[in-house]
């Protein structure tokens, strides 16, 4: 729709609307009634709604919210109980209870009338071929549990009158049920609370008898299990000779016993190492008598002490004797003799030195062996006090939890047992449904202002719719937007032309002389000053007009136009060059005997050809006799120097030829011309008709001048307004009629238009 893809204005959509106006005022029509009839038709339906009260949490009566706690701390357990109350298990006990299977208002009786027959006819179709759409087969006992296959609609209508209503911000809830009958329905509705209440309460209660029954079995089962565990604790402790629990200060006494051995063993080592050395570095140095006065353990005894010390006495003495006596006087050879002996004393006792270091060394090693061994028994046992600990205090938890698991099971029996008998919970009915007094349905003011706006809304969005299937071209925004061709101007329907008409004749056609002083004549008069400004330089003087498809009236608008250019003061010429279906011969009553076909030939002259029309200023030169190739006519040489011809002799020459979708002629003479004119038939040629003879017109390089729409409606309500200034005169010249006001396009409007009645006024001028 061309609305939809340019830029437009409030008067493009009132324009489709004034457009479609039947169409808008049947749809709505037909649409407000239909709500009219069936609203005042209606059977009243009145509603009656009870009002109930969701609590949060149980009573609590007793401590076993474990067992019967409610969880409503959000939005899903208020979802959850609406759709309980819509739920077939209450329909089904609120019908059992009211023995709404034998009211009316649920099992009407059937009538025998003639419309009830076919009623039912109909109903029954749909429900068998809904049945045959159903993909999944239904319950052989009915749709749900519980029910036969003659309840289940029951349940299902009834379920469908529900209304379920939560109040914002609060906790209560409204429930209604809608009923022909208001008493029935206050009754259906205080029942439908009750009934949703008591099966609350009905549930709650077998959860607790459940509870119970499950408890009673797990009683025995824990029973079992304590008496289990506590065995294999005390065969534990017998096998281990355990007398008391293990405790943390046990565990800090093996500690503290593990660090003192690790001291004592780091202690024995470090002296096992230096007894080892020096008793290593002493028998290194025992071959070596001079180094071993090193030794700490020789130089700090006491006997090595006074031997060195005698020692140096008897070589004091044998050097004061040497100087006095020969070397073997007998005092120095008894000095040399002690000498003697006190080294081999020196010696023993280093040598017993060397035992004691080796000694002390030995009994380092053995200390450090002791402990360590020490170390890795204590090691052992803390280990072993360790894993008996931790299989001790699993199966002292384990007797202990099972313990707690069977007094739990105790307790929660015995709370359960007390809450068998209570009929309390968290619902309950805060106002009860009355008799309403007024019906809810049909809400007349609201179904009349829904048939009211949907009878608009869809009235109007077929006229829109329909625009939019419309293809043709029809306003002068097709041509400059979707053709990209100028747009010359409109010519308006002549009502005497339309097919069919009795009693019209073809040179009636000529409206430019019939009737001069009529908006078609303007037209014509102002496509005509559209052509004098087609160039900038030279206007066009050989013009060929044609159409993209056949009954566009080109052959009525070549005539027409070359009536004004005439009365322009133009010697005129209009040839036919449609020599398949002419059409140009009974426009201007001519005889077509001789013709265009006669001077390609060669059987005539140009002068024979011409023949003088009725209208001051046309000539006419009509096809002539069909010939079997016309294209290749129009084509020729001779078609060439022809035109050449006529064109020294007139003013401007106007060509007539075939559409130029359905043949070639039109393209092969548009080489030959200064300019083509375009028909357009508005709202009959589809665009892209047009856009086809338009891309051969320019495949062949031929001048587009612009297009013009025939036919358009010129009423009150259609696209175009122009304001034609014409007149009617009477006998005494005084002016009759001022003006006429037209439609005009909003584009011609602002620039075209202007340009156009400039135009014509130049026109005039020339006059």
């Amino acid at each position: 729709m061309e609305i939809m893809n340019r830029k437009v204005n409030i008067t493009d959509y009132l324009r489709v609307v004034r457009k479609h106006r039947w169409t808008i005022a049947t749809v709505f029509i037909v649409v407000f009634v239909s709500a009219l009839i069936l609203t005042f038709t209606a059977t009243p339906i009145y509603r009656a709604t009870a009002r109930l009260i969701i609590e949060k949490d149980d009573p609590k009566v007793v401590s076993i919210q474990e067992v019967m706690a409610v969880d409503s701390s959000g939005l899903d357990y208020y979802q959850t109980q609406y759709k309980i109350i819509e739920s077939r298990g209450v329909a089904r006990e609120v019908i059992k209870r009211l023995k709404l299977n034998e009211s009316e208002e649920f099992v009407p009786k059937q009538k025998d009338g003639f419309i009830a027959s076919i009623r039912r006819s109909i109903a029954e179709t749909i429900s068998y071929y809904k049945s045959l759409l159903k993909t999944e087969k239904p319950p052989a006992t009915g749709d749900a549990p519980g029910e036969t296959p003659e309840e289940s609609p029951l349940v299902s209508a009834f379920i469908d009158r529900i209304k379920v209503t939560p109040i914002r911000n609060s906790r209560l809830v409204d429930i209604g049920f809608e009923a022909k009958d208001p008493a029935l329905s206050a009754r259906i509705a205080n029942t439908l609370a009750r009934a949703y209440i008591d099966l609350n309460l009905e549930t709650k209660l077998k959860a607790t008898q459940d509870a119970m029954v499950w408890l009673n079995s797990r009683i025995e089962e824990e029973r079992r299990k304590v008496e289990q565990a506590e065995q294999a604790l005390l065969k534990y402790k017998q096998q281990h000779n355990i007398i008391t629990d293990f405790s943390k200060d046990t565990e800090s006494i093996t500690a503290q016993k593990l660090a003192a051995l690790n001291s004592q063993v780091i202690d024995a080592e470090m002296k096992r190492v230096e007894a080892e050395t020096r008793y290593r570095q002493a028998l290194a140095m025992e071959k070596t008598p001079s180094m071993l006065d090193s030794i700490p353990e020789v130089m700090n005894n006491d006997m090595v002490r006074q031997i060195k010390s005698m020692e140096v006495e008897l070589f004091k003495k044998q050097s004061e004797l040497s100087k006095k006596y020969g070397a073997n006087h007998p005092q120095i050879v008894a000095i040399r003799n002690e000498l003697h002996t006190l080294q081999g004393r020196k010696a023993e006792e280093v040598s017993r030195v060397i035992n004691s270091l080796n000694n002390t060394y030995r009994v380092a090693l053995a200390r450090e062996q002791s402990l360590k061994k020490a170390l890795n028994e204590q090691k052992g046992e803390s280990f072993n006090l360790n894993q008996k600990a931790i299989n001790y205090t699993v199966l002292k938890r384990e007797a202990e939890s099972t313990k707690e698991m069977y007094d739990l099971v105790i307790k929660r029996f015995k709370e359960t047992s007390m809450t068998e008998n209570i009929r309390t919970g968290n619902i309950r009915v805060v106002d009860g449904a009355e008799i309403p007094k007024t019906p809810v349905k049909p809400k007349k003011s609201q179904n009349l202002l829904i048939g009211l706006v949907l009878g608009l809304a869809l009235g109007i969005g077929l006229a829109f719719f329909l625009e939019y299937l419309d293809s043709t071209i029809r306003i002068p925004d097709d041509i400059k937007e979707r053709l990209k061709i100028p747009y010359l101007g409109p010519v308006p329907a002549i009502a005497f032309a339309k097919t069919g008409n009795p009693g019209h004749k073809s040179e009636e056609d000529l409206v430019t002389i019939t009737a001069p002083k009529s908006t078609a004549s303007e037209a014509y008069r102002g496509i005509r000053t559209s052509l004098f400004f087609s160039a900038a330089e030279n206007s066009p003087r050989a013009i060929l007009v044609t159409s993209a498809a056949p009954s566009e009236g080109k052959t009525i608008t070549a005539a027409n136009i070359a009536v004004t250019m005439a009365q322009a003061g133009n010697r005129m010429l209009v040839i036919d060059c449609d020599m398949r279906r002419p059409k140009l011969h009974r426009l201007f009553n001519v005889p077509r005997d001789r013709g265009l076909s006669n001077v390609l030939v060669g059987n005539c002259g140009i002068d024979e050809a011409i023949i003088r029309t009725a209208v001051p200023g046309v000539d006419v030169i009509v096809a002539g006799p069909v010939p079997p190739n016309p294209s290749e006519m129009l084509g020729s040489p001779n078609m060439t120097r022809f035109l050449e011809e006529v064109r020294k002799r007139y003013d401007r020459v106007i060509v007539d030829s075939p559409p130029i979708t359905a043949v070639t002629d039109a393209v092969i003479l548009s080489r030959l011309v200064d300019g083509v004119l375009i028909v357009v038939r508005a709202g009959e040629t589809h665009r892209e008709i047009v856009k086809n003879g338009i891309g051969l017109l320019q495949g062949a390089n031929a001048r587009i001048l612009g297009a013009i729409l025939n036919g358009v409606s010129m009423g009150r309500d259609s696209y175009y307004y122009y304001q034609y200034y014409y007149y009617y005169y009477g006998e005494d010249g005084e002016r009759k009629k001022k003006i006429r006001r037209k439609r005009r396009t909003a584009g011609t409007v602002s620039g075209e238009g202007k340009e156009v009645q400039a135009r014509e006024a130049q026109a005039a001028a020339r006059q």
